[in-house]
């Protein structure tokens, strides 16, 4: 499979494994009630508010912030491409650090993303880097990603806003690394590449735009646009159609319910959160990645979700922080959700997600479905990401995206030992790895439970050495390549165990 203006990665089919699962945290950013930012020259730009109060903490934002911007910060993504996948009507985006723990992860997306055809552009949104880590982050994009992918993955870079600081601004000396989601996205819907602010109106510049919201451990399994028309199943039943529009977001279903009213106090006395029911809550707002939404939608969610965030975690200085503002933005903006439960598929465990859409694959073959469920041709509704955020095992065979090493995407590291196709069958017990005790101990696994996470194991095994095998192929010319399925997770002693994004 092939891509005009890149390269596709070679799909080799192998029996593959490993094993993944979601979390409920996200990307994201800090700063309080903020309105980001800056372009080239140093000139910071800010989007129109409407009321006094609004316009000196703006001020107050700015100037907090405005030596901090990192200057000419995106990497153009243009299509440079023909045909319907590089249609300029969708944007995906996802939010990182500059560390090299996201650095594969965004690779991986990337490379996902150029499988499955994914229409539109794709950006990779950096918060935080040095200016070294800037440059550096540049220069390996365009080589890797731009140069050897698709022109149209971009890299936006914006200012570092994971700081926590209490009610006089001053910062505390703690961090929240998922601040840098909110703020990163708002950022970038106001400063990127083909983004931008009407200053007349202080809406989206291009409002039609479909805005699609992922997170680094994301990867593709079927490309995301506004159309929802298929096999999906929707939580709560429809609420306007199957396909995004304006007033009609879309996003996956999470696990929280109606537990995000705990903080809406924040949105104050006024707030049309105070008349959300606790079942509209939890049918409507329960929200996490992907989201999809018109530009005309999700900037002013950015703008609401970048003030509610710090003051949600002040009250509630939690992982789901970010995610609790976002669901009191969009129901401050009387945005409800058609929430998609088969969205994605992650934790192993549970009955909804997009399991049932795999449910009819039998558990001998679930592996070798795996490893090839991201080639084009399948005529079923698959869920469109796969969410790795968790460890997934079987026997010994094992994936957990911490254990992964960070310089994976070297010429000199082997590939991931794949599982045997009937993994799913053949195992019905997991050993952990070191450092648990007691050692050796064998676990038992459900037989439902064991073929999803042989699925998990699989397909994420089979998206890294496919990704691999693409980085080495183009990077290494006139050296040895370390092609070798050798690696083997369950021995990695190293973890990596900064916050970071994923």
């Amino acid at each position: 499979m092939t891509s005009r203006g890149g390269n596709a990665p070679t799909l080799t089919t192998r029996r593959g494994g490993n094993r993944k699962k979601k979390i409920s945290g996200r990307v994201v950013v800090i700063s309080c009630f903020a309105l980001a930012v800056i372009a080239a020259a140093g000139t910071v730009i800010f989007a129109v508010r409407s009321t006094t109060e609004e316009a000196r903490q703006r001020r107050e934002y700015i100037a907090n912030n405005e030596s901090k911007v990192i200057k000419n910060a995106s990497i153009p993504g243009r299509s440079r491409e023909e045909g319907a996948y590089d249609n300029d009507k969708y944007h995906l985006v996802f939010s990182t650090d500059c560390g090299a723990y996201q650095r594969w992860q965004s690779y991986l997306m990337f490379s996902s993303a150029l499988t499955v055809k994914q229409p539109g552009r794709v950006t990779r949104i950096a918060s935080g880097c040095t200016d070294e880590e800037a440059a550096d982050e540049k220069a390996w994009h365009e080589e890797h990603v731009q140069g050897r992918m698709s022109s149209r993955f971009g890299l936006h870079l914006t200012p570092h806003f994971s700081k926590v600081k209490d009610e006089n601004g001053e910062e505390t000396g703690k961090r929240y690394d998922f601040f840098n989601k909110p703020f990163g996205v708002r950022h970038w819907m106001e400063n990127g590449e083909g983004m931008g602010i009407n200053p007349a109106t202080g809406s989206a510049r291009n409002e039609d735009l479909i805005v699609i919201l992922i997170d680094p451990d994301q990867i593709l399994l079927s490309p995301i646009t506004e159309n929802f028309e298929n096999d999906h199943i929707f939580h709560g039943g429809q609420l306007d159609g199957q396909k995004v529009k304006h007033g009609s977001p879309f996003a996956s279903k999470y696990g929280f319910g109606s537990d995000w009213l705990r903080v809406k106090e924040v949105a104050g006395p006024d707030s049309p959160v105070l008349a959300v029911s606790r079942k509209e809550a939890a049918e409507r707002y329960p929200a996490g990645p992907p989201y999809v939404a018109t530009a005309k939608d999700f900037y002013p969610i950015a703008v609401k979700w970048t003030e509610y965030v710090p003051l949600v975690h002040k009250i509630y200085p939690h992982l789901l922080a970010e995610m609790y503002a976002y669901c009191l933005a969009a129901a401050h903006l009387n945005l409800p959700h058609q929430i998609v439960s088969t969205l994605m598929v992650s934790d192993t465990t549970i009955g909804t997600e997009g399991w049932p859409l795999l449910e009819d694959v039998a558990a001998d073959k679930m592996c070798q479905f795996g490893t090839d469920v991201r080639k084009a041709g399948t005529a079923r509704t698959l869920p469109s990401v796969l969410h790795y955020c968790q460890r997934y095992m079987l026997g010994k065979h094992f994936f957990g995206k911490r254990r992964l090493p960070k310089d994976f995407l070297t010429c000199e590291k082997p590939l991931l030992i794949m599982p045997p196709f009937d993994v799913g069958a053949k195992y019905d017990y997991r050993i952990p790895p070191p450092p648990h005790r007691p050692p050796g101990e064998k676990k038992p696994v459900p037989q439902g439970v064991a073929k999803r996470e042989a699925f998990m194991l699989c397909a994420i095994t089979q998206t890294l050495n496919d990704a691999a095998r693409f980085f080495k192929h183009h990077a290494c010319q006139g050296k040895d390549a370390n092609l070798g399925e050798t690696l083997d997770l369950w021995d990695v002693k190293d973890m990596h165990t900064s916050t970071g994004r994923g």
